[in-house]
């Protein structure tokens, strides 16, 4: 028979086991939560319209991969995408705020750097601006030089800070900052995009699931993952 002591022992660690799987479940729980998008796209409508702007039109990907399948063909040699993904709202918001680009995508082919899809962040002209008349500044993020993209394989690129969050996807930054323009922490946002490269070979394909941003403004946190639906 057991005695006092040892049932007390086995209780305790029957609480312990149980407190730290209802920890492990709540993470587990928020850790899926955070991976939800919230937001999404469906090709041929008008939204859709908004976010490819007047740029190559992607289509849905023949082997049923989830996302927009772009295709460059030879009948336009500067052809490229670029999907628009931010509306200012209620408040601006300053490249100060800007915390995080993050895209789910797969290079399909590569010959050279142009092969790869990269952001851009055009913040809002105004009477100073030095550059085209409808962005004062633009940034652009590529990958960095020490890392490496796969032939298929679906990744989690970023660029400024890592996302907090995991989707089971292998990480891959994009920290190569060029900047035209000033690039000032308080120059208002206007346009954050997902871009290809126009020099791109005839042939290149990219496929892109999701794409988003992180912004901290105040004590808010704002965290956009929009899904492209094909």
């Amino acid at each position: 028979m057991s005695t006092l002591s040892q049932k007390r022992a086995l209780h305790q660690e029957t609480i312990t086991h149980q407190g730290v799987h209802a920890i492990n479940s709540s993470i587990h729980h928020l850790q899926e939560f955070s991976h939800t998008p919230n937001g999404q796209v469906k090709l041929g409508t008008a939204e859709a319209a908004a976010v490819q702007a007047l740029e190559a039109i992607p289509i849905a990907d023949p082997n049923e991969r989830a996302g927009w399948l772009y295709v460059k063909g030879a009948a336009d040699p500067k052809q490229k995408f670029n999907y628009f993904h931010y509306g200012q709202g209620t408040k601006s918001m300053l490249l100060s705020d800007l915390t995080a680009l993050h895209s789910i995508l797969t290079i399909d082919t590569y010959t050279a750097a142009q092969s790869l899809p990269f952001f851009n962040v055009f913040t809002l002209a105004d009477a100073s601006s030095p550059n085209a008349s409808w962005y004062k500044s633009k940034i652009t993020y590529s990958m960095s030089p020490t890392e490496h993209m796969i032939l298929g394989e679906s990744v989690q690129c970023w660029s400024i800070k890592k996302p907090i969050d995991h989707t089971g996807k292998r990480f891959v930054e994009f920290n190569t900052k060029q900047v035209d323009g000033a690039g000032l922490p308080n120059e208002t946002i206007q346009f954050i995009t997902v871009h290809s490269d126009s020099s791109s070979p005839v042939g290149t394909q990219i496929l892109v699931q999701q794409i988003g941003y992180n912004l901290f403004g105040g004590s808010n946190l704002v965290e956009s993952r929009m899904s492209l639906i094909g």
